[in-house]
């Protein structure tokens, strides 16, 4: 089988268990909208930002090295690697997951009968499970094993769905209730991972995992933790300067561009390791790796963006979005460029974490979403939702070349350093 049809069928993979990972996300959403109403469901969404949170800090800290430097190595590397990754996953989740219960606690005190800190409660005794689930993610995809990373997030989505479908017949509703069977089911699909690998997580090993990879975990954190931060106070902005309108406006835009976000996910979780094989066979397939991840990226971003240009405005949009749409139909046209604009970073990102060059993702984060927040900014406060959306589309423009220009400077440095090692001397 050829390279490329090898690569094609790696990156299947990835988009089709973000698809699986998509679903089970909406499902929990769906039952507490249906079911509980829009305060439970504004509950789960702030018990899914803390998640969020956990899960970037965990990843950074544990499986992202396992995708760097783990992925184009020898068998026994990667079981070693991963079962001193996914110890620091558990420990990971168990530190947020007391957080998290300390801050549901507080919050159950300051607002008796707020379902926050019940959901804040519920999330902090299933983070453990949930970050050990997620790393067999990471630990699969670096060792070109896709399928069995679908094959996990199946196990976990058709679990969860079984025991949400049991409460609901045995009147267990709540929000309690949907985040443990939530996470509860995850603990059971990280048990399966251990049974597809035969690899037992090891968190004594935590700690010299954290010091041998500091030069990334660090890094990667602060990376991370920027990337979020970044949409958050986006939208603050836009709402404080256009108010809850616009931001609505602005996001029911981006829920018709969903399919593509989806993609770009399911494509970012196998294109690190597919940049580390690369490296391997020289400086030309890391290049063209890279340039056909952002390139494809944006083609089909631009392809769909035109497409919801084109159908939606003909009753698709009024039937997806309902009287949302009147408002989100002028921002299509900067979305869709700015999620084309954004396809251009996969490449460049992934090539240099391939690269081991924490420090300049690192810096480039910071500079791009320094773009984004200020450039939407200015753009809301001059032009309200459209001048966010335009100054957005702007700022991944420049990211792009920004991106592109720190691999060019990492390849020279890293190609240059691997000729003068092999020199005679």
């Amino acid at each position: 089988m050829s390279i490329r049809r090898q690569v094609a069928g790696r990156l299947s993979w990835g988009i089709a268990d973000q698809a699986v990972s998509s679903l089970g996300n909406f499902l929990l959403g769906v039952f507490v909208a249906r079911l509980m109403g829009a305060a439970s469901l504004g509950a789960l969404g702030l018990a899914f930002v803390a998640y969020a949170i956990a899960l970037n800090c965990s990843r950074a800290l544990s499986t992202d090295a396992v995708m760097v430097r783990f992925s184009a190595t020898g068998k026994e590397n990667w079981r070693d690697a991963v079962s001193a990754a996914s110890g620091v996953a558990l420990m990971v989740g168990a530190v947020s997951g007391v957080v998290c219960i300390a801050l549901g606690v507080v919050l159950k005190q300051l607002t008796p009968g707020s379902e926050a800190g019940a959901a804040f409660i519920a999330l902090g005794i299933v983070l453990p499970g949930l970050m050990f689930q997620d790393s067999w993610r990471s630990a699969f995809f670096a060792a070109g094993q896709g399928a069995k990373t679908f094959a996990n997030d199946t196990v976990w989505t058709v679990l969860m769905v079984g025991v949400l479908a049991a409460g609901y017949v045995a009147d267990f509703k709540g929000i309690t209730f949907a985040l443990l069977a939530f996470g509860g089911t995850a603990w059971i699909a990280g048990l399966f991972g251990i049974w597809q690998s035969r690899i037992l997580p090891r968190p004594a090993l935590a700690i010299s995992w954290l010091r041998k990879h500091r030069d990334l975990g660090l890094r990667f954190l602060v990376e991370n933790v920027v990337l979020g931060a970044g949409g958050q106070i986006r939208s603050l902005v836009v709402a404080t300067t256009g108010g809850l309108a616009a931001a609505g406006a602005i996001r029911g835009a981006e829920m018709v561009i969903g399919p593509v976000a989806a993609l770009l996910m399911g494509v970012g979780q196998v294109a690190v390791p597919e940049a580390a094989r690369a490296l391997t066979r020289g400086r030309q397939a890391l290049l063209r790796l890279g340039a056909a991840l952002s390139g494809g990226l944006a083609v089909v971003a631009l392809g769909w963006g035109l497409a919801v240009l084109v159908t939606f405005p003909l009753g698709i949009g009024q039937l997806v979005l309902g009287d949302v749409w009147t408002q989100a139909h002028p921002l299509v046209l900067g979305i869709v460029v700015s999620c084309a604009a954004g396809c251009t970073h996969v490449g460049p990102s992934a090539a240099l974490r391939a690269l081991g060059r924490a420090d300049l993702t690192m810096q480039c984060q910071i500079v791009v979403t320094t773009l984004f927040v200020g450039l939407a900014a200015a753009g809301a406060v001059f032009w309200d939702a459209q001048g966010a959306v335009w100054g957005t589309a702007v700022a991944s423009i420049i990211g792009g070349g920004i991106w592109w220009s720190r691999l060019q400077k990492a390849q020279h440095e890293h190609f240059a350093a691997a000729d003068l090692a092999g020199a005679p001397a």
